[in-house]
């Protein structure tokens, strides 16, 4: 049987995901992203706020940070490696999914064996949107990423515009569609209404048998309490969507107006799992017992999440090397021990003459990291951009078990900048 963790919250919970390194790295660990100015939503990346309640109370809530404000970042980072280490410490700032590298943090910093390095850094909260905050651990150069925050160790939070209350208040006021956004109907004694207010799916690329992490936000937008709460949450293939399977059966006793009830689930993928793409699936009252002012609203889907046998991580799609820089190749794997890479300029992998393999011949190797030997990756790639007239490469792992069973990792693309001319 699959194994399954339930734990229940009570009224709008915020949990600060776990932070821990997307690419390991001995001795060398992100503890924590603490923020000096917080908000109850968002609470993870794919938390949105197409419903005017939501968007007022990030205005009206004393705790969330408000345009204007300063806001304080502290993030620790741990050396628990045997040597001191220099390392080059990151902080990125995003908003609405782009960079604001103005508002970025580097320095370097030298962290005794055992101990911690605290980094503070202060930024102007001059945009609104939805921010996005993490850290990266570099090389002292600022070349070569050693450490990186994982997806669902971001921390994030909102500043609503003016644009955004207005349009909020007007739809709670009227009731009509303002600037294509989605409506509530007036709060004015009506009946209950159960709706998800957000679903958020941790790792979005997952192995089979990897732990899935599933948060999901159900709120009460109606006008009087509701109890006897039920829910269904069910997972499926894309391809298959009528064979459904039920993950948790989460109940609550009673929910009153405006109340948000924050599930937290844990889920592990069934080792025989079929490979593909899945999405998540929330039912609230699924055998339609409650009375309520809107019986459609109550389903609701993740974004698809990929299941695959062997999980790209270094470099990231479009990652860009440097010629006479280091190289490094990272990936993960659960039912799989021993792996090469291939890289080339065939992008299907289909023309044998146009890749080659890493390690070269029948070797293999057991580690989920490679380095190539000085000059071997540089010089083998280059040589095929020009002798194919390419300028794009690519890359995938090759995964094999003791019986001899084979999988093959997706692809992801880079490009290697070559030294220039003049360069000495």
């Amino acid at each position: 049987m699959p194994q399954l963790i339930l734990i229940f919250f009570g009224i709008i919970v915020l949990l600060s995901p776990s932070l821990s390194t997307a690419i390991q790295s001995p001795g060398l660990k992100i503890i924590a992203i603490v923020l000096s100015k917080t908000c109850p939503l968002p609470d993870g990346p794919d938390m949105s706020f197409d419903s005017p309640d939501s968007i007022l109370k990030s205005v009206t809530n004393p705790d969330c940070p408000k345009h204007g404000d300063k806001q304080l970042i502290q993030t620790a980072i741990a050396n628990q490696g045997s040597g001191p280490k220099q390392v080059g410490v990151e902080i990125i700032i995003k908003v609405n999914s782009k960079e604001l590298k103005t508002k970025r943090h580097r320095k370097v910093y030298s962290i005794q064996a055992g101990d911690k390095a605290r980094v503070l850094h202060e930024i102007a909260l001059k945009n609104t949107g939805l921010y996005q905050i993490s850290v990266r651990i570099w090389d002292t150069n600022f070349k070569r990423i050693i450490v990186n925050t994982t997806p669902g160790g971001e921390r994030y939070f909102f500043i609503a515009s003016p644009q955004d209350v207005e349009v909020a208040k007007t739809q709670l006021a009227s009731g009509i569609v303002v600037s294509g956004k989605r409506i509530i109907s007036p709060l004015r004694f009506d009946p209950p209404d159960l709706r998800w207010e957000s679903v958020q799916i941790l790792p979005k690329h997952a192995l089979r048998g990897e732990k899935l992490r599933l948060r999901l936000n159900l709120m009460n937008g109606g006008g009087d309490i509701v109890k006897d709460i039920v829910a269904k949450i069910q997972y499926y293939n894309v391809k298959q969507p009528m064979r459904k399977t039920v993950i948790a059966m989460p109940t609550t006793r009673v929910m009153a107006p405006g109340e948000v009830i924050t599930f937290d689930l844990e889920y592990v993928l069934p080792d025989d799992q079929l490979l593909g793409n899945y999405q998540i699936i929330a039912t609230v009252d699924p055998e339609n017992e409650l009375e309520e002012l809107k019986e459609n609203n109550n389903i609701t889907k993740s974004n698809v999440i990929k299941l695959s046998d062997i999980k790209l991580l270094l470099p990231t799609d479009k990652f860009i090397f440097e010629e006479n820089g280091l190289f490094l190749f990272q990936w993960d794997s659960l039912a799989y021990s021993e792996f090469k890479i291939q890289v080339g300029v065939d992008e299907k992998f289909e023309d044998t003459g146009s890749y080659f393999d890493l390690p070269q011949g029948n070797r293999w190797i057991a580690d989920k990291e490679l380095v190539p030997l000085a000059g071997e990756l540089p010089g083998m790639a280059m040589g095929l951009m020009r002798s194919k007239e390419k300028n794009q490469l690519y890359w995938r792992v090759i995964g094999r078990q003791a019986s001899g069973r084979q999988a093959i990792s997706g692809i992801n693309r880079f490009r290697i900048t070559p030294v220039s001319s003049d360069s000495s």
